[in-house]
């Protein structure tokens, strides 16, 4: 039957774009359209809101929330799309989403925007609130927009340097994560040095603390229980008269012959031993009258020593006074107002200073390390940039051979890769010393930066020879393609959605064409329709296949759906597309 369509049989089934629901959205009041894996295609009349599809999708990509996107009769455009995720998706986005405390849900993450009348926007991820940047960021690992309205991630450097990356293969590869390997070392190696000279540094202002304490020490020279002799000696000296009075009163009363103490006790003393013998209690008696005798004798002959000995020189005093105000100082200064503590430390800094000796040697071992270590990374480096000028040239001439093979015969595609020279204080980047730019010509003339040298269609053109080249790869989910087939037609336009196609064996694709010849490769073919209501116009998505396709193709290829002769035109290319899966 001239209606059926072959149906592909895909390589994988990868994650991708499952849904996408919009509400509220220029001529679109509410639609939900299921896209499946392999090449899906919009179509519809001029004016009926595929663009529409485009806008909702940017808008859960994080793009730009303008109030004017709100249909008239609506509060609100709310746009959501369902993801199905493969296990790399997954991976590469698991720290993202758990960031936010986002849910996978059977394998699959929505992502939801809202846009109101005036101008307030509020995002979501898998239930959770996001903001716009975070979708783009979680998007752009999902999905690539390419179109003349959409934000062209691959003018960037890092992208078009990714890109190169992908292409080269197992040896670019190979020589990239030689680089990063080396790149952490080093990286590590700094961190020590760093660490270690900061430490030398504080170590030098450690070692000049510890030879001033250790000066002050030698100058001070503290005793033990010095303090303490010093208070008693100052206490002493300070009190020399009243010492010695009252120690010269205390042995005239031990000494006086007629009343004296000492005379009382011999007296009694004499008298007991006369009785010695007769009376053990009393001879008891007499032996501690005689131990007081000789006791108090002892103390009498001290206190005469004591007189004779105290010194009243008042440069004693000063002397002692001063050691103690010198000794304090100490304390005060290192221990906190301890002496002790104070000492401690003191004694213990020759210990401590030899100990923070021999660090310059580690730091010149570790220093040296570095230099051959860098060496290698330089050398790496080299290898790694050597890898992708290669691969720079060969992706050039296939991807200027994909551009003749989609209606571009004289463009022209080139990747410069330019060199940083480096040096060992050189902060090396994690993509290494490479700057990629990547330069087209439409026309055969002059190479400028992508994003400068083509127009909307041409653009979307050199970003399917791209991705074609760079087919499985497994570099994104999904890819969005809108007039990739602007300004061409009949056997060219064949050729774009045949391409398409073949990028589809290894992701999912969406086009936006109103082309026939590209349309007829779809897997999965949506229509946008337009009706009218007075002065209210809106659009329905549509999913046609069988007769319905077929109709949809002949109003492409004349305008008219009910041509007789556009019906057997419409035949005749499904019967091609047949053809080319069997």
């Amino acid at each position: 039957m001239a209606g059926v369509v072959s149906k592909k049989v895909f390589k994988k089934d990868p994650g991708s774009l499952e849904e996408l629901a919009i509400r509220g959205l220029g001529v679109i009041d509410e639609a939900t359209i299921e896209f499946k894996p392999g090449l899906n295609v919009i179509t519809g009349e001029t004016g009926a809101g595929k663009t529409m599809v485009l806008t909702a999708l940017s808008l859960i990509l994080g793009g730009k929330s303008e109030p004017q996107l709100v249909r008239h009769d609506a509060q609100r455009v709310l746009a959501s799309g369902r993801f199905s995720l493969s296990d790399k998706a997954q991976l590469s986005i698991r720290e993202e989403l758990e960031n936010i405390g986002a849910e996978i849900e059977d394998g699959s993450i929505l992502l939801t925007r809202q846009v109101t009348k005036d101008g307030k926007s509020r995002a979501s991820i898998g239930g959770a609130s996001a903001t716009a940047g975070l979708l783009s960021e979680i998007g752009s690992q999902l999905i690539a927009v390419h179109g003349q309205h959409a934000s062209l991630q691959l003018s960037k450097s890092a992208h078009q340097r990714d890109h190169l990356d992908s292409f080269g293969g197992e040896s670019l590869q190979k020589a990239l994560s030689s680089f990063t390997e080396l790149r952490h070392e080093l990286l590590q190696l700094r961190k020590r040095i760093n660490e270690l000279s900061k430490a030398l540094q504080s170590r030098d202002r450690e070692l000049q603390d510890l030879q001033v304490l250790v000066k002050d020490f030698e100058k001070v020279k503290p005793q033990t229980n010095e303090l303490e002799e010093l208070d008693t000696l100052i206490s002493r000296l300070g009190s020399v008269e009243s010492l010695r009075e009252a120690s010269s009163n205390a042995l005239a009363a031990l000494e006086d012959e007629t009343g004296g103490v000492l005379s009382a006790l011999g007296l009694a003393r004499r008298s007991l031993t006369m009785n010695q013998g007769k009376d053990r209690g009393l001879d008891a008696i007499a032996d501690q009258i005689s131990d007081s005798f000789f006791s108090l004798s002892d103390a009498a002959s001290s206190l005469n020593r004591y007189i004779e000995n105290l010194n009243a020189d008042p440069g004693s005093l000063n002397f002692a006074q001063e050691r103690k105000a010198l000794l304090l100082s100490f304390a005060k200064k290192y221990g906190a107002g301890d002496l002790d503590e104070a000492a401690t430390r003191a004694r213990s800094a020759a210990s401590r200073m030899g100990d923070l000796h021999g660090g310059d040697e580690t730091l010149h071992q570790l220093q040296s390390e570095h230099s051959l270590l860098f060496e290698q990374v330089k050398k790496s480096l080299h290898e790694l940039s050597s890898q992708r000028k290669s691969a720079a040239t060969l992706l050039g001439k296939e991807v200027s051979k994909e551009l003749a093979a989609l209606s571009m015969p004289n463009g022209q595609f080139e990747i410069r890769v330019s060199t940083e020279e480096i040096d060992e204080k050189s902060d090396i980047k994690e993509s290494g010393a490479d700057e990629v730019e990547m330069l087209f010509s439409s026309h055969g003339g002059n190479l400028l930066p992508i994003s400068k040298a083509a127009s909307g269609g041409e653009l979307s053109r050199l970003l399917l020879a791209i991705e074609l080249t760079l087919a499985g790869k497994n570099r994104l989910e999904t890819y969005v393609f809108d007039e990739v087939d602007a300004g061409i037609g009949g056997k060219a336009a064949l050729e774009v959605g045949k391409r398409l196609r073949q990028l589809a064996d290894d992701a999912q694709v969406i086009v936006v064409t109103h082309l026939p010849q590209v349309a007829l490769w779809a897997d999965h073919h949506v229509v946008v329709e337009k009706s009218e209501n007075g002065a209210v116009t809106s659009s329905a998505l549509r999913i046609v296949d069988g007769e319905e396709r077929e109709s949809e193709i002949a109003r492409m290829l004349s305008g008219l759906e009910e041509s007789e002769h556009a019906q057997d035109h419409a035949r005749e290319l499904l019967e091609l597309r047949n053809l080319h899966f069997r």
